[in-house]
């Protein structure tokens, strides 16, 4: 009891701390411009609104992947732009070779609006400027940065970050949001990128006492503040005020241009945060999926939703309830308990454990190892029947929709066929919708030999999940799981040291529906995998 009452006094202190450092927190809005950065950003704007709908065919997607990625890194990563880690000139050269093949071909208006954006951008790598990473380190070093932070978006360029902030002689953290809302209070911190994409209630208690959100002035919305407190009995509505900061000029003025104008969108004056995020990339990488359910062209097509996590990074997790994937539940930490669940009853606030490898090609591995040397003929069965399906809703007036109505109007309870068709698929789960779905296929079939086969494979599927979540249980440490607990990720070696395993929290989940390959499902990704 006494040990308890120690860390609970512990606990009371801290948030003593936090809300003492509230009520002094000084908060700018700072807004930061530079000539060359707006002009990129609004041409490439320009471009991809309107590109529209056509940037989901072939011609165009990895040209607006491509263009939409430098215009985020433009937006959100305090480093010069000639560094190498943000591939501006090579980004350059490439929609150049665009505008060359395509000119003549494709529509006259996108490729006049990307041609007029590939001279900007190469101009923006030769500039070599850093306009976010001068802003950040003005602010810090109005008190000693070495008790500061500079927060990010993606920790995949902390380390950038700071060699660059060291070489400019300002040795500081640099984190992610997630860095941030540990118990330490720092005496400056640097929130970089759009004022929509901090986090909700965060203004009303940062553990800093003095807070810089820096961004580009062309940002349409401004940083707010929601009341600390609601309720029907008692609502103080309290707000932190933001001061705002007047602009921060960086980089040539814009007379230096002559007869040149920033580029913006038509009647448009200011961008949407949401334009430049990573969630806006996500939606942009791949189709909605089409409402019809008809014909999808290849079988390894599933329907998904993207879920963001805590280190800055993305999982594509299925909707279809038969797919599982390794999860730690929120509710049993600091007690740690891996278990395999299905992807899509995991939401916000649940830890997953992730890597760049394909979880569905893993297990396969894992399991065919269980199987031995009857693996082959066993996952011939598998893909026979799978791909006789295939063939049927290719041949299908209706496609996909059309065989599961023959299928149910034959009995079958259950008629899954846009999963079933797909590698993750081994067999449906009622052995009877299966019968009528190996008679629709192949009347005589022997039914009893082929689901007991179909079996096999599905149990050593469970029991390669159940060993790797067994390993990874057993990897996780007391520090491990305090970092988990503490920032939402940390990272783990279960099964050698070129497997590292991400775990990582869930922050919340996009609400659209995406059609994704089989092999972007359940595995750690980033925006940059598209590149």
């Amino acid at each position: 009891m006494a040990k308890q009452g120690r860390e609970s006094m512990t606990t009371l202190e801290q948030i003593d701390q936090i809300y003492a450092c509230a009520t002094e927190c000084e908060m700018w809005d700072q807004p930061v411009e530079h000539f060359t950065a707006r002009s990129f950003v609004f041409a490439a704007t320009g471009f991809l609104r309107g590109l529209g709908e056509a940037e989901n065919t072939e011609l165009w997607r990895s040209t607006a992947a491509l263009l939409r990625r430098c215009r985020r890194l433009v937006c959100t990563v305090p480093l010069p732009f000639d560094e190498p880690s943000l591939q501006f000139e090579a980004a350059a050269r490439q929609l150049a070779s665009v505008v060359a093949r395509l000119d003549s071909i494709a529509d006259p208006g996108h490729v006049e609006r990307l041609r007029i954006a590939v001279p900007i951008l190469k101009r923006l790598a030769a500039d070599g400027g850093d306009p976010l990473g001068d802003c950040t380190r003005d602010f810090l070093t109005l008190e000693d940065p070495h008790d500061g932070i500079v927060v990010l978006s993606d920790r995949r360029f902390t380390d950038a970050v700071a060699e660059a902030m060291a070489l400019a002689g300002v040795e500081t953290q640099i984190g992610t949001y997630a860095d941030l809302v540990q118990h330490k209070i720092y005496a400056s911190a640097v929130v970089v990128g759009p004022p929509r994409w901090i986090r909700p209630g965060f203004l009303n208690a940062p553990r800093v006492r003095n807070l810089a959100l820096v961004h580009y002035g062309f940002f349409r919305e401004d940083p707010e503040v929601a009341p600390l407190l609601f309720g029907p009995v008692v609502s103080t509505h309290v707000t932190r005020p933001i001061k705002k900061s007047k602009p921060y000029q960086c980089g040539a003025p814009e007379s230096a241009v002559p007869g040149e104008e920033p580029l913006e969108p038509d009647a448009v004056g200011l961008l949407s945060a949401e334009e430049c995020s990573p969630s806006e990339e996500i939606r942009a990488l791949f189709p909605r999926y089409p409402a019809g359910g008809g014909h999808r062209g290849v079988p390894d097509q599933v329907e998904a939703h993207a879920a963001i996590l805590a280190d800055g990074s993305h999982v594509l997790l299925p909707t279809n309830a038969d797919v599982r994937i390794l999860s730690l539940r929120a509710e049993d930490l600091p007690d740690v308990q891996v278990e395999q669940v299905s992807a899509s009853a995991v939401g916000r606030g649940d830890y997953l454990a992730l890597r760049n490898r394909s979880h569905h090609q893993d297990l396969m591995d894992r399991a065919d190892a269980i199987l031995g040397p009857d693996s082959a003929s066993l996952r011939a069965t598998q893909a026979e029947w799978k791909m006789r399906l295939w063939e049927r809703t290719e041949e299908h007036p209706r496609g996909i929709r059309g065989v599961a109505d023959d299928l149910r109007s034959l009995g079958a309870v259950t008629a899954n066929v846009g999963y079933w068709v797909s590698s993750w698929c081994i067999r449906p789960r009622s052995k009877d919708d299966f019968a009528v779905v190996l008679r629709y296929l192949t009347p005589g079939a022997d039914i009893p030999e082929t689901w007991e086969r179909l079996r096999r494979i599905d149990s050593a599927h469970r029991s390669a999940g159940q060993r790797y979540a067994h390993d990874l249980q057993q990897t996780l440490t007391p520090d491990s799981v305090a970092r988990l607990v503490a920032v939402g990720w940390c990272t783990v070696r279960p099964t050698g040291s070129d497997s590292e395993t991400l775990i990582a929290r869930i922050d919340f989940v996009l609400a659209d529906t995406l059609q994704v390959p089989l092999h972007a499902l359940c595995r750690l990704r980033t925006t940059e995998d598209s590149q």
